[in-house]
């Protein structure tokens, strides 16, 4: 009796039970939210894609010339603007992310030639999530172009996506493409074998 009214007390007159389904709910909701939302923003950005001059392949190969291998790159909303931005290592896949300048090369992707802004990462979160990017591709024996023609190989579309990730602790790129129909479909393209996988 005493332990019930403890926690009772503790919990504001409710039950642990009634605490535990409660959180539960919010987390279901909240998770609901984030999905939705991912939904709409993919939605917009599938309604764009088609005003783009240049495909996701074209803006890699671009951002390199001058900046190293990619390691990363997507097409965006950024407001109404469809934005290209493709993320590389500029010292190079040999030096690791200590030792090497992880940039963003971001621009508008409907303009007739891509004039990317360059951004040098300096904060926490862009420098964590490029440093990740940068030791998947390392491991990879796939470069990220590599990574996109095979999924355009395997899936008819535009992919609009290439991010490096892991799955069953091995190197794998995410890749998204944009169906003609105008559906989104996630291909999963191993970074060792090229074998790609829904």
């Amino acid at each position: 009796m005493k332990g019930n009214m403890k926690a009772s007390i503790l919990n504001g007159g409710r039950s642990v039970t009634q605490l535990l389904m409660a959180a539960a709910l919010t987390s279901a909701l909240f998770l609901t939210v984030l999905k939705v939302g991912a939904a709409e923003d993919d939605g917009a950005l599938l309604g764009r894609l088609k005003d783009s001059k240049h495909s996701l392949a074209d803006g890699i190969k671009q951002a390199e010339k001058e900046n190293g291998p990619g390691i990363s790159a997507k097409f965006e909303m950024k407001g109404d603007t469809l934005m290209l931005s493709v993320y590389t290592a500029k010292t190079g896949l040999d030096k690791d992310a200590e030792h090497n300048v992880l940039i963003e090369l971001i621009g508008d992707a409907a303009k007739d030639t891509w004039h990317p802004e360059t951004e040098v990462f300096e904060d926490k979160k862009h420098l964590t999530r490029s440093a990740m990017q940068l030791t998947l591709v390392q491991l990879s024996k796939l470069n990220l172009v590599d990574a996109v023609k095979k999924a355009e190989t395997a899936q008819r579309g535009t992919v609009y996506s290439a991010i490096p990730s892991v799955k069953n602790g091995n190197a794998v790129y995410d890749v998204k493409v944009a169906t003609p129909d105008g559906k989104s479909v996630h291909l999963v393209v191993d970074g060792k074998t090229g074998n790609v996988s829904h």
